[in-house]
């Protein structure tokens, strides 16, 4: 019998502190449009397959601009 792969880790940060400017692979709390907007602009030259916080903020910006 084979052992199933553990559960990925996943990391949470708030969107307003330092740590969302630094870390790619952390999922952002309580993120507001205008910090999506910065925090995407820091992120801006990693690749979004690969930095979470620029696939967020993308996603993120484009959900709260059509409305």
């Amino acid at each position: 019998m084979t052992m199933p792969e553990p559960l990925p880790c996943r990391h949470f940060v708030y969107a307003e502190g330092k740590l969302a400017e630094f870390m790619c692979q952390a999922s952002l709390m309580e993120l507001t449009l205008p910090r999506a907007r910065e925090l995407r602009y820091l992120h801006r030259e990693h690749r979004p397959d690969e930095c979470l916080v620029h696939l967020e903020t993308a996603s993120f910006v484009l959900r709260h601009e059509e409305e």
